[in-house]
């Protein structure tokens, strides 16, 4: 089982998530993981080119700027369910104070940092990313605004590797509480993706990802996005709200 004290090295300040919602999170990803064949056409469903989902399109629509959000990005993101209101938009693409402080993270953090490994320094400089990202991206009208989806999938488009596609089907599943903080997420699927029988299962269920036609789908996207897909699946498919 997982244990707190093997979580490895976490920043200074950092809310450490308890052993029982590490122990949750890991069993519903096994659940999750369990049945290979039925994870493996789920994976073959979304990626499928000729399919409704966005599969790897969203990571591989170009152009794919490691270094700022462009338009692409944004369309990118809506092929995740997501709706953008123009103001955010043009917030993001044209707001020149919101666009030099993203970038000045984007500089911070290594195109290609890993999640698995990711020392204190990359997690809080991703932190300070995704701060930044979610500000540009909420209304400087309402005090209660907060895309704190919109803004997770934006940044795992960028760095996925490194940070997750947080929402809220997924969060239910692995057990996790309305309203915890990113950096507390981002700790519970580090140690997912740590754990050795949830990387095995997962690299399987890539291995079996065939169409009903018999067709095998060709997965390129990094480990941390197909976990999140096999989670996503498996709650949508369960009814998970």
């Amino acid at each position: 089982m997982t244990d707190e004290r093997s979580l490895g090295e976490v920043p200074d300040g950092w809310p450490i998530p308890k052993q029982d919602a590490l122990d949750a999170a890991r069993a519903a990803a096994l659940n999750a993981l369990e049945d290979i064949e039925r994870a493996g056409r789920r994976l073959a469903r979304y990626y499928d080119p000729t399919g409704k989902f966005a599969g790897g399109t969203f990571l591989t629509v170009t152009p794919n700027d490691p270094g700022q959000i462009t338009a692409a990005d944004l369309f990118a993101v809506t092929l995740l369910s997501i709706q953008l209101r123009p103001a955010a938009a043009r917030r993001v693409l044209h707001d020149e104070q919101h666009r030099e402080a993203i970038r000045r993270r984007f500089a911070a953090v290594p195109e290609n940092a890993d999640l698995t490994g990711a020392d204190a320094v990359t997690l809080n400089d991703a932190s300070a990313l995704y701060e930044d990202v979610k500000r540009a991206l909420a209304s400087p009208r309402s005090a209660k605004s907060d895309p704190w989806v919109t803004a997770s999938k934006l940044c795992a488009r960028k760095r996925p590797r490194l940070l997750p596609v947080r929402d809220k089907k997924v969060r239910e599943l692995l057990g996790i509480l309305p309203g915890s903080d990113h950096r507390h997420d981002w700790l519970i699927h580090r140690e997912l993706m740590r754990d050795s029988e949830i990387h095995g299962l997962l690299n399987d269920a890539r291995a079996s990802a065939t169409t009903r036609e018999g067709t095998r789908v060709d997965i390129q996207d990094p480990s941390l996005r197909v976990l999140d897909v096999v989670l996503w699946t498996h709650a949508i498919h369960h009814g998970q709200r």
